[in-house]
């Protein structure tokens, strides 16, 4: 079975506004039972246009470490658009390098094999830096054009 959407559509996807549903929250929970981490999983809507299966979800293993922050938006169940941070660059055998030091997006086409190397593209970001996860959520919602609708609250912030 094919991805429903080619190159050219993601991207016009990705530049539509977005919102969550009417009567939705972003709810951050724990990670594990005791854990210091929090993720998020959201379902958003096109603001003017047909239905469109999408979500935006992110992690913070450790809440006080913004390098271990991480969050996709996925398009039909698969990952189109994501934003990490890797300490050290990595590279391939070829010595290519695939993956920046830093702050990087992932720009994913699901329409070429896994084994293709323009299938999940690391664009750094280097003008990108974030103080807390709440930050890190609002920046990312920005990127990908989602309005929250609404001002953090919530316990699970501390």
């Amino acid at each position: 079975m094919s991805y429903p959407y080619k190159p050219h559509q993601i991207e016009e996807i990705l530049q539509k506004d977005k919102c969550l549903p009417p009567g939705d929250t972003l709810e951050l929970e724990k990670m594990s039972k005791g854990g210091i981490g929090r993720h998020f999983e959201s379902r958003p809507q096109l603001v003017d246009g047909p239905f469109v299966d999408m979500r935006y979800l992110g992690k913070a293993p450790e809440l006080d470490n913004p390098e271990t922050y991480d969050a996709s938006f996925l398009l039909a169940n698969q990952r189109v658009r994501g934003v990490g941070y890797s300490p050290i660059g990595r590279q391939n055998f070829r010595f290519k390098k695939r993956i920046p030091k830093g702050w990087h997006v992932n720009v994913c086409d699901p329409n070429l094999p896994t084994n293709d190397p323009k299938q999940n593209i690391h664009q750094p970001l280097l003008d990108f830096s974030t103080t807390d996860f709440r930050d890190f959520i609002n920046q990312t919602a920005k990127m990908w054009k989602i309005d929250l609708g609404w001002e953090w609250e919530g316990e699970l912030f501390s």
